[in-house]
């Protein structure tokens, strides 16, 4: 007669919830579900959350030099101005654009903040084995929020602005844009290195 296969060796699909033998897997290995093709475990599952608790502290120190220093300062037709992210926010408001205003904090500004945030306290209660609440809902913020990082995008728009503007008058860019160009990359990297999967494994394994 067969034994039963110890349930420590099944995994649970974070798509559909079918259950899958475990396995080691060789270097280029992927362990995929049979019924929808979600992918369940590879080689680099688990390695890479201390990696994404480290990149998203980093974020969240960058994000406050980014918004603290001037990106650039310009001078045109006598007048001269050092801008920070929020004054080009603060400019469309009062240019009358409140709505765009609104969707540039979101993406540059809170989106990113927040996400890094989520980042954080998920990675933060794998690494440290502790069983915080609202794990599940952090998650679902983090997914949202992930398509809404736009400081990359914005970091590029600040290239080609300064473009334009030198066809105005003169443009010195400033130390902010190198904190800038260090929280678009930490943010990048957060994403790529963010294992998500794996903690919807864990969160739903304390919850059994």
């Amino acid at each position: 007669m067969n034994r039963p296969i110890p349930t420590e060796l099944w995994l649970q699909c974070p798509r559909c919830h079918a259950e899958c033998r475990d396995r080691k897997l060789a270097k280029n290995e992927y362990l995929r579900c049979a019924r929808c093709g979600e992918e369940i475990k590879s080689p680099l599952v688990g390695r890479t959350i201390p990696v994404a608790w480290a990149l998203s502290t980093t974020g969240l120190i960058l994000m406050v030099l980014a918004n603290t220093y001037p990106i650039m300062s310009f001078s045109i037709a006598g007048n001269s101005q050092t801008n920070l992210i929020y004054t080009g926010i603060a400019g469309l408001w009062l240019q009358g654009y409140g709505l765009l205003s609104a969707l540039v904090f979101f993406c540059v500004m809170a989106a990113p903040a927040l996400y890094l945030v989520t980042v954080w306290y998920a990675c933060a209660a794998w690494c440290l084995h502790r069983r915080w609440r609202g794990l599940h809902t952090i998650l679902n913020i983090a997914a949202i929020l992930e398509s809404w990082n736009l400081v990359p995008v914005f970091a590029v728009a600040c290239g080609v602005a300064t473009v334009k503007l030198r066809t105005l008058g003169s443009v010195r860019w400033e130390v902010g844009v190198f904190w800038v160009i260090l929280y678009a990359l930490c943010i990048l990297l957060t994403i790529q290195f963010f294992d998500r999967k794996k903690l919807i494994l864990y969160v739903e394994e304390e919850r059994l």
